[in-house]
């Protein structure tokens, strides 16, 4: 059995993972769910009864993981899990990419007024389409990318300025 640490909404939580031949039995408190495999990073999982597909990507010590449109970090637990993956939700004026991958769409442009929680950019990453949204309130400042450009998760797509928000 292996502790992982993942992040989700900016707050770490802890997880177990066993692995039974293929099949991968991740305990997240008291929940444990099967995960089976589906293809190139994609896995299939029975969540409330529903059959929900899991894709994850690794970019260097942390493994990516969109659960319905639900973006998580996960990387082996240890004494610093999170010292600097934890960095990007502390900056609520930067845009991130939740995984590498492409920009399918921009959302907003610069010196437009955005809200807490706004769509900003479609990112594609493993075949699947994540929408990234805004933590907080306030105006566009930069947009860094393009439709097409390829994004990692360490340079910031687009920059607000919430200094601004009343």
């Amino acid at each position: 059995m292996t502790r992982y640490d993942f992040l989700y909404d900016g707050e770490p939580y802890e997880a177990t993972v066993e692995r039974e031949g293929e099949i991968l039995h991740v305990t997240v408190g008291e929940r444990t769910f099967q995960l089976r495999p589906a293809g190139d990073n994609l896995y299939v999982a029975d969540v409330n009864g529903r059959r929900t597909v899991v894709a994850a990507a690794f970019n260097k010590d942390v493994c990516h993981v969109d659960v319905d449109s639900v973006l998580l970090d996960i990387r082996e637990a240890s004494e610093e899990s999170f010292a600097g993956a934890g960095d990007h939700a502390a900056e609520k004026d930067k845009i991130f990419a939740p995984m590498p991958g492409k920009i399918v769409k921009i959302m907003v442009e610069v010196g437009q007024e955005i809200a807490e929680k706004q769509a900003m950019v479609i990112v594609e990453a493993m075949k699947m389409e994540n929408q990234v949204v805004s933590k907080a309130a306030g105006k566009v400042k930069a947009v860094n990318f393009k439709a097409g450009d390829q994004v990692d998760t360490e340079t910031p797509i687009i920059e607000l300025d919430i200094e601004e928000q009343k």
